[in-house]
């Protein structure tokens, strides 16, 4: 690829990466920390009151009891999911219909590069972007553990039995409470493939994104159909949630395969799981992995590319206005 088509995309989207990555490094300090204010108790008492709608959670509300379980939830939040869709939309949907829009595609195609140089100098900038995005969330939650402590009740004081030997509690001891490091209780790794499936969300985004505005000149028309498939797809998984006779619609949706909590769960649980692409159960059946729903989303988002690559490959670019 042409290196100056390179340093072109990379100037035009530094400011919109480097505004996502602050983001997503801040918010998820800060929900880490948010995590170590809340005594396990208290929110234990909190969660237990909203049972009936555990069907919205893809894992157990026991799990929620956990420090990592709370700090997982981290990478379900709006505000994650809305940067890196955000960058991967805007940088998708500039890719040929916002170059059209600008009437700036004319003079990139006079220049001594080809069709493909352009598009897959865009993507490569893009995906490399996203990536570091997952890194940048998983970052902000490596930096949290390090520097957040919790509140968790201390030792109770013991008697003991002279001559026998023996300690029991004393009963008539106050509860004392502690803070502790959380990153004695958590560890970092364990949400690495949280942010990898942040990733690979991010990159299907991307290459759809590409390959509307590969089809299209209208660069607002281009994200707003994406917005709306994004929309619709959001709404189809929450349905399939809260109505059992309605959850084939899940099936429909690329939401399932983006489920960073449950993959956090195999991590704690099954590490060897963390990284497969099959799984089964103890009755013997087998289902997708964490790693196979990652590769779902990075299929899509691949096959998009390339979708994305022919289309632009042949089609007539119309006149700028």
């Amino acid at each position: 690829m042409n290196r100056s088509l390179i340093k072109k995309s990379v100037a035009e989207s530094r400011f919109l990466w480097l505004s996502c990555a602050a983001a997503l490094f801040g918010f998820c300090w800060t929900r880490v920390w948010l995590v170590g204010q809340f005594e396990m108790s208290r929110f234990m008492t909190i969660v237990e009151q909203f049972r009936e709608f555990e069907r919205f959670s893809p894992v157990p509300f026991d799990q929620l009891f956990t420090f990592a379980g709370r700090i997982a939830l981290t990478f379900d939040e709006p505000i994650i999911i809305v940067c890196v869709s955000l960058w991967a939309v805007a940088r998708g949907s500039d890719c040929v219909s916002g170059e059209i829009g600008r009437g700036t595609m004319e003079m990139l195609l006079a220049q001594p590069v080809s069709r493909l140089q352009v598009l897959w100098s865009q993507a490569a900038v893009t995906v490399l972007g996203t990536a570091l995005l997952g890194v940048a969330a998983w970052l902000g939650v490596y930096v949290g553990i390090r520097t957040t402590t919790v509140e968790e009740p201390a030792p109770t004081s013991r008697l003991t039995i002279p001559w026998l030997g023996v300690e029991l509690p004393n009963p008539l001891a106050k509860q004392q409470m502690q803070r502790v490091p959380i990153r004695d209780r958590v560890e970092a790794a364990w949400f690495v493939p949280a942010a990898f499936n942040l990733f690979s969300l991010g990159l299907f985004g991307a290459g759809l994104s590409t390959l509307l505005s590969a089809c299209d000149r209208y660069r607002g028309r281009t994200i707003g159909v994406v917005v709306g498939f994004y929309l619709v797809e959001m709404t189809l998984k929450i349905v399939g949630r809260a109505a059992d006779q309605l959850a084939w619609l899940r099936h429909c949706t690329f939401f399932t395969a983006y489920e960073p909590e449950r993959f956090v769960s195999v991590a704690i649980r099954n590490p060897e799981l963390a990284w497969a692409v099959w799984t089964s159960d103890p009755q013997g059946v087998w289902t997708l992995g964490p790693l196979g729903y990652n590769l779902i989303l990075i299929g899509l988002g691949l096959a998009a590319y390339g979708g994305a690559t022919l289309v632009f490959r042949v089609r007539d670019l119309p006149a700028p206005l």
